[in-house]
């Protein structure tokens, strides 16, 4: 069976989603297997098909790619520049790439945030310090694990 001719991966599209890729994986910690978990894909092969240019880049995936590696839809597909500066021109675009809008969040995370908002402000400030003590616990005790291999490695 023949694709239609919009299922066919743009190759300038798939060029610079892979430069883009290549170029910020490193400095985002990401894995193809990291990258198909944040952006809701079932397996790494899907990420590895639209970076291959065996599956276009459709909006949806430009838009979880752009979010993925805080960058504007745009830089991956340059046809996206009026439908985004629509988007913008709500009011409620955020440039900064620390900004809510930009952080994609798994299953788990919005769960916990739905649960999180439902709490009243005082208990969200003393939740808040009480995560930040375990994880400086947790922290501590991955260092001391770590320092406890190098001495058995001696």
């Amino acid at each position: 069976m023949r694709r239609k001719r919009e299922e066919i991966a743009s190759p300038e599209a798939t060029q610079r989603l892979r430069g883009i890729w290549d170029a910020k994986k490193r400095e985002l910690k990401l894995t193809q297997e990291l990258a198909a978990e944040l952006m809701g894909f079932e397996t790494q092969s899907t990420v590895s098909h639209y970076l291959n240019g065996k599956a276009p880049l459709n909006t949806d995936a430009a838009l979880k790619f752009a979010v993925l590696l805080r960058v504007k839809p745009e830089d991956l597909r340059p046809d996206l520049a009026d439908l985004m500066n629509y988007v913008r021109s709500s009011g409620t675009y955020d440039e900064s790439f620390e900004g809510e809008g930009w952080r994609m969040v798994n299953k788990q995370q919005a769960d916990l945030l739905d649960l999180f908002d439902i709490l009243p402000e005082s208990e969200k400030a003393k939740l808040i310090e009480r995560l930040k003590g375990q994880n400086e616990l947790y922290k501590e005790a991955f260092e001391n694990m770590l320092a406890a291999q190098k001495r058995m490695k001696k």
